[in-house]
């Protein structure tokens, strides 16, 4: 969908907000692929004098807590302001994660709040309307930055000295008393930071209500704040949620400087108050069958029914350089197996992929598919620096290697399930790792810094379509084709985290766990993840989790390879001098247990 005129530098990728002014769409600049924000303003119902006070605002807060305009666009009977695209959401959709942030996660949001803040005031320009849908976050090493969006009913100081302002006054739950009556003064953007800050420290707004009862409460119902909030954080809110102005903090600096002390303190302070909350168990769960193997298992898989190579179940056991395929009877992969064909490759295997027609195997230098027939096809390669993917529904596979030690790379494209070469691309570099999407679109991704990720979306001719940049480290990434456009992530240097990534509307969500994830696989219910120690988590498509387990392991044991079907769950371990598989039933899996 693309809603700009012809000659547009910009194209509509989808739809991201709606708001009371007009719709925001994501969008890719078409000369360097960059992902950006595109805010449509309804001509009938904002005014050219509307749009340019916005406009002129947007140009005028050039700060980085502050979401910036980077261009003015025209479509047809349409006007847009291109601003910086913020991929982390918004602050409501963090507050409405099931596990809180700490108290240092919320006071850094918070800082920054008070940063953007602090210029905007210094040029004059009043908000009127904080709150954390209005808070966009971007994603940054191990947390995220905090960026102020839609000055749409900002007002200059000036303007709010010589006039009394009704209408479009903000929100109710996030306003100042004096604002319902029209009156305004920095400090009323000030008690709506407080606000927000009460919100994200105690998981609740302070009043709640339709808007007279917010009205009265504002007025005079006492804010409330629990003792096991750390005291110099709690005078901070207090102060900042006075009922009289002249009680509050004066000037966003005052409040940022304030605010940096109580962070200092809890910094350095040994035991940092945090939210509470309550662990969840995890069931034990007792192996149906486990047997001795004579070899640690790398990789494990049962493709599902559309990707199966053959009407009965199969499961795929990977060892050095072995692949071993069982053919089970039934569904339930019960020990009766009725075929079992094993291939010894040259090198030690990397990956298995699989799509509706096959199985790709990559090795260090060598890559083979594995047709329905069972034919091994092997591709010619050229070198050590390998990498493949293969599109889940079948139709092309792709590969890119280094062409003749030349320092460029040689990207190939194959039409399946025939394996023949669509197209020969030499690139001056190609990506680290790739992942085919679906039949027409695939991903690449690499580390562009030291703490960037870069995705570049691509066709299945080779061409690139657009970049999405993001401020983390991703270790490793996993792809799910039953939820298509969405990867879930391992962080590096941040071990008990994980990452979902929803690519049409390019948004990241940070998922905290209980374990340290070790291995991941797609399952029928959404994300397996396990430790070491067989502490395993289910997390469904939108990353909530709806299943914690563990299964029986010796200590000398640690995890190596799982593997899930609709009836079955597979686990492979092993020590030092053993290794085992163990069968579980998957009717005992979605076992949750929810925060409080």
């Amino acid at each position: 969908m693309n809603l700009l005129r012809h000659q547009s530098n910009y194209k509509i990728l989808d739809l991201i907000g709606q708001g009371q002014f007009g719709k925001v769409f994501a969008a890719v600049e078409l000369n360097s692929g960059a992902l950006v924000a595109l805010k449509e303003l309804k001509t009938k119902q904002l005014s050219t004098s509307s749009f340019l006070r916005e406009l002129t605002f947007l140009v005028t807060l050039d700060h980085f807590n502050l979401v910036t305009c980077k261009a003015l666009e025209h479509g047809q009977n349409q006007r847009y302001i291109v601003m910086d695209y913020c991929e982390g959401g918004t602050l409501r959709t963090l507050l409405n994660n099931s596990i809180p942030l700490t108290l240092n996660q919320s006071l850094k949001l918070v800082i920054d709040i008070l940063s953007g803040l602090k210029f905007a005031h210094e040029q004059g320009i009043i908000h009127r309307d904080l709150k954390p849908e209005n808070i966009l976050l971007k994603t940054s090493d191990r947390s995220y930055t905090a960026h102020i969006a839609d000055f749409g009913i900002a007002k200059l100081k000036q303007e709010v000295d010589s006039q009394n302002i009704l209408g479009n006054t903000g929100s109710p739950a996030y306003m100042a008393p004096e604002q319902f009556y029209g009156e305004y003064s920095y400090n009323c953007d000030l008690y709506g930071v407080g606000i927000i800050l009460y919100e994200l420290v105690t998981g609740n707004r302070p009043f709640s209500g339709m808007p007279k009862e917010l009205l009265a409460a504002h007025l005079s119902q006492a804010v409330k704040i629990s003792s096991d909030i750390p005291l110099l954080l709690r005078l901070a809110i207090s102060k900042s949620l006075e009922k009289l102005p002249s009680r509050r903090y004066q000037t966003a600096a005052e409040m940022l400087e304030s605010l940096e002390l109580v962070q200092a303190i809890l910094e350095v302070d040994p035991n940092p108050q945090t939210p509470i909350r309550v662990k969840s168990n995890f069931a034990d769960l007792v192996p149906a069958d486990q047997s001795i193997l004579d070899a640690p298992i790398s990789h494990l898989a049962i493709p599902s029914r559309r990707q199966s190579l053959s009407a009965t179940e199969q499961v795929y056991l990977v060892s050095g350089d072995r692949l071993v395929i069982q053919r089970h009877q039934n569904p339930n992969l019960s020990r009766e197996i009725v075929a079992d064909r094993e291939i010894t490759l040259n090198q030690s295997i990397q990956s298995l992929q699989f799509s509706s027609t096959g199985c790709l195997i990559t090795t260090v230098s060598s890559l083979y598919y594995l047709s329905q027939d069972n034919n091994l096809h092997p591709f010619p390669t050229e070198s050590n620096q390998l990498i493949a993917t293969i599109d889940p529904q079948g139709f092309w596979l792709g590969v890119a290697h280094n062409s003749e030690n030349s320092g460029k790379f040689r990207v190939e494209i194959y039409k399946l399930p025939d394996c023949q070469l669509q197209r020969s691309l030499i690139r001056d570099r190609v990506c680290q790792s790739a992942i085919a999407l679906d039949s027409r679109y695939g991903l690449g991704i690499h580390q562009t810094q030291p703490q960037n990720t870069t995705f570049q979306l691509f066709n299945r001719r080779g061409n690139l379509l657009a970049n999405f940049n993001v401020q983390i480290r991703l270790d490793s990434i996993i792809y799910h084709p039953l939820f298509p456009y969405r990867l879930l992530a391992t962080e590096v240097d941040n071990p008990n985290m994980v990452i979902l990534i929803t690519l049409k509307k390019f948004h990241l969500k940070r998922i905290s766990l209980e374990i340290a994830p070790m291995v991941m696989q797609p399952c029928p219910q959404g994300y397996l993840i396990s430790d070491r120690q067989g502490k395993m988590i289910i997390l469904d498509e939108y990353g909530e989790c709806i299943g914690r387990f563990k299964i029986p392991l010796s200590s000398e044991f640690e995890v190596t390879a799982i593997a899930a079907s609709t009836s079955e769950l597979l686990v492979a371990s092993a020590s030092l001098s053993r290794s085992q598989l163990q069968r579980f039933s998957a009717k005992h899996l979605l076992i949750a247990d929810s925060y409080i």
